[in-house]
């Protein structure tokens, strides 16, 4: 394993008091958002049991909250959850009704006994699952299998509507790049539309593992070629083709995945600059996007109706398609943006 890889920090020193099913949960739940470090000894449900109070305690808005209050709740779930630890021994969760091990063997090569916060077991453990099961996606004719780590679409709506633009793509196919390529089914994308170079990017070490073990699980090779870089990466000419699926969203970043999620301030101004240097005469940016940013964030400016009136680039389509709701009526439109060098 790569010692680049991100995994959840082992905790291989600490104070924590037991707690098992004798101790109620609501208590334990007001010790841990009380800054109390607790260790779970009997049962793994135990700890997803106070967890589900503390969440209860923090009043998660679930999907019907907005922008401002899931992330609120959110950066208050993570501060107080992380006090919350299981014992890891010889790389397997020791608890009753643990987990199966998933990516502790792989993930953790120089600690064999330590303890990990139990929504971060919870999380490699779901993630082991993604992984192994995969998720299909009707736009490739297959399964991605997902790596820990790494940004998986939730939708389907925008990789279809990238489809169709792709579908109706008449410029060159001889080198495109996929900046973010997440999980790869961009990437996947274009190499499948008959690009003769794709380079895939992405700031994720974990990204660039995921789609790599994702083309040897292809039966036939496929002209990617991999970069853990931020942005562009390494000028390897000029390119026909800049697809980027970015953050939809202004926000800080404080997981690995929050970089999939939240822009900063930069982050595009960078990204315009590298490929203005980087596109072929006739070449073109192609954003996969979301109306996301005007519904949550109206005071943010828009990133790329700014670009746009800065007059460095013009609009050549704008596509858009409404989101199916999954548990509620949505206002949120896909959309993709498709833009040229003036």
């Amino acid at each position: 394993m790569p010692a680049a890889l991100h995994r959840p920090e082992p905790v291989l020193r600490h104070r924590a008091e037991p707690v098992d099913r004798n101790v109620p949960s609501a208590q334990a739940a007001a010790w841990l958002r009380a800054g109390r470090s607790l260790l779970v000894t009997d049962r793994f449900g135990t700890g997803l049991d106070i967890l589900a109070e503390l969440r209860v305690q923090l009043h998660d808005p679930g999907e019907a909250g907005g922008y401002v209050e899931k992330r609120a709740f959110r950066e208050a779930f993570q501060a107080a959850s992380k006090n919350l630890l299981a014992p890891v021994v010889a790389r397997k969760v020791a608890l009753a009704d643990a987990p199966r091990p998933g990516f502790l063997a792989e993930l953790y090569p120089d600690h064999a006994d330590f303890a990990l916060p139990v929504e971060d077991a919870k999380v490699l453990s779901s993630a082991w699952e993604w992984y192994e099961q995969g998720v299909y996606f009707p736009v490739l004719g297959h399964r991605v299998h997902p790596f820990y780590g790494t940004y998986i679409p939730a939708r389907m709506e925008h990789l279809e509507l990238f489809g169709t633009w792709l579908a109706k793509y008449r410029g060159a196919r001889d080198r495109a790049i996929d900046v973010g390529t997440g999980s790869g089914v961009l990437t996947l994308q274009l190499a499948k539309a008959g690009f003769k170079h794709v380079l895939a990017t992405d700031i994720n070490p974990n990204a660039i593992e995921s789609v790599a073990r994702q083309l040897r699980r292809l039966p036939t090779a496929l002209p990617v070629e991999l970069e853990h870089a931020d942005l562009l990466g390494t000028d390897r000419g000029p390119l026909d083709l800049v697809v980027s699926n970015p953050p939809w969203m202004k926000g800080e970043v404080g997981r690995t995945l929050d970089l999939a999620m939240y822009f900063q301030d930069g982050f595009f101004e960078r990204f315009y600059a590298q490929a203005l240097q980087r596109l072929a005469p006739g070449g073109r940016i192609v954003f996969v996007w979301s109306n996301i940013i005007e519904l949550s964030q109206p005071d943010v400016p828009h990133p790329i109706q700014t670009e746009l009136d800065r007059g460095r680039f013009r609009l050549v389509e704008k596509l858009t398609r409404r989101v199916k709701p999954l548990r509620r009526r949505t206002r949120e439109k896909v959309e993709i943006w498709e833009l040229a060098v003036v």
